[in-house]
């Protein structure tokens, strides 16, 4: 049984105004999630995107319809899928239903290392990763009592559950992964100091890699930028991505991780 509505007698359906900046948002996000013309994603809502860009199309006033139609060939997205997850279609679908109701789940899963367990979650979100250019699901693990993340393309089974779950007051998917996720890897909050030299001083000095980041000093040939994001190889990988000309000033860990990690390498070659 549907719901239809029925409008008065004379109504006018009046298309959306979009201005520039509103287009070329809507054409970023259709090629962020694998649309022609950008990096295929193999995301199975790729179709849907489509079909809604489509219809948004066919609202819009002949002027506006060019224009989009224009800025097609000037906005494109960069991303680099990991994995094809079209075959993933309903598992996706049962965990952000299950996001949805707030509904538990019994999950197969299959880790990296080929290891099964049958365990119980809680999903809060599935979103995807663009440093690991994967799809993930992150919720509450009964088994490890923690708030874990998982790869939605090693879970093999999903059973729905009638038990339902309530999220902790102030979740927010964002600040979760802004304080325990960076680049693709999740790890505890560290207090990172980081000084740039050379080109990538520059580079530095342009972009914010992570919301926390605050600049703590700066001169003609260098800059020092201080985050507080998650540890761990995420971390550790980002600081080799620019060696040589970042030096870790603190923590310690870090820095002698760095140190160990590049002695190997040398000593290999």
């Amino acid at each position: 049984m549907g719901l239809y509505y029925l409008f008065m007698e004379g109504y006018e359906f009046k298309p959306p105004t979009l201005n520039a900046g509103e287009l070329a948002t809507l054409l970023l996000s259709q090629k962020a999630i694998g649309m022609a013309g950008g990096a295929t994603l193999g995301l199975p809502y790729a179709k849907y995107g489509e079909s809604l860009l489509a219809k948004v199309r066919a609202t819009l006033p002949k002027a506006l319809r060019e224009k989009l139609e224009a800025l097609s060939d000037v906005y494109g997205t960069a991303l680099i899928p990991a994995k094809d997850y079209s075959e993933f279609a309903e598992t996706i679908d049962a965990l952000a239903s299950a996001a949805a109701e707030r509904r538990s789940l019994r999950v197969s899963y299959e880790s990296l290392e080929g290891k099964k367990s049958e365990r119980i979650i809680d999903v809060y979100a599935v979103y995807f990763d663009p440093d690991g250019g994967k799809l993930k699901v992150l919720g509450f693990d009964h088994q490890s009592g923690e708030l874990r993340t998982f790869s939605v393309d090693h879970v093999r089974k999903v059973d729905r559950l009638d038990k339902h779950f309530t999220l902790p007051d102030g979740f927010s998917l964002k600040k979760h992964l802004d304080e325990t996720c960076f680049n693709g890897i999740h790890g505890k909050p560290v207090t990172v100091g980081l000084r740039a030299t050379g080109t990538t001083a520059r580079i530095f000095s342009e972009r914010t890699f992570h919301p926390s980041q605050r600049t703590i000093a700066r001169d003609k040939s260098s800059i020092t930028i201080e985050m507080i994001v998650a540890g761990g190889r995420g971390l550790d990988r980002f600081v080799l991505g620019w060696l040589p000309e970042v030096e870790v000033l603190y923590p310690q860990d870090l820095k002698d991780r760095i140190i160990t990690i590049c002695s190997q390498y040398s000593s290999n070659e």
